[in-house]
């Protein structure tokens, strides 16, 4: 007699929902896939700059300047539970640094985001202590934080307020064990590198990979 099947995991209806949905927002955010490495972490989106401001190397980036947002690539993000603390850390940083490398290389070739003056990464952080920690994180990489604090419309904060809730979906659906101790509400940062930084800083990295 044949051996009989293994029982199959029981399908989460929520995660699933979480997925299709989230691939959805992707389509309709015109998300871009920049590399086909598939240890890269980021995807982008392009955008126009909202204000001026001037970049530490010199850049100035116009208000409706093409830029691209960063964002992270969940299902490829190192599962918290799989490896803890520092070797979890470790595994992330080098992970990220092989995606600007690739993301140096396209900025430079693919016609679809080749024209963009910066690249600007949103991070969410809570509370005064993880803002401090957030804002080393992303100088570590070379991002850099703007100088002004400006006040948000009702709207802008509205739309953060459900986007709290929804990373917390997120975080369900690709990586559960990030949800412990995990706080809902959320502030952000808005951390730029221009592309002549990230072509500098990024293309020997990739070189010497």
């Amino acid at each position: 007699m044949p051996d009989a099947l293994a029982p199959r995991e029981p399908r989460d209806p929520i995660r699933a929902l979480v997925v299709g949905l989230d691939e959805w927002l992707r389509r309709q955010n015109g998300m871009l896939e920049y590399s086909d490495n598939p240890g890269c972490m980021l995807r982008v989106v392009r955008r126009r700059a909202e204000c001026e401001m001037t970049l530490s190397d010199g850049v100035v980036v116009v208000r409706g300047d093409p830029i691209l947002d960063l964002h992270f690539w969940n299902e490829r993000i190192p599962q918290t539970s799989a490896t803890q603390g520092l070797g979890w850390g470790g595994r992330f940083g080098r992970q990220l640094i092989r995606s600007f490398c690739d993301l140096a290389e396209a900025i430079e070739r693919d016609p679809r985001i080749c024209d963009a003056v910066a690249i600007r990464g949103r991070l969410a952080f809570a509370g005064a202590r993880n803002r401090d920690e957030m804002r080393r994180f992303g100088h570590w990489f070379g991002l850099e934080t703007p100088s002004d604090e400006r006040r948000l419309p009702v709207g802008q904060r509205l739309h953060e307020a459900a986007e709290d809730i929804w990373l917390v979906f997120l975080s369900y659906a690709f990586n559960p064990g990030s949800l412990r101790g995990r706080q809902t509400v959320r502030r952000r940062d808005d951390l730029w590198m221009s592309k002549a930084a990230l072509i500098t800083r990024y293309r020997d990295k990739r070189k010497a990979a």
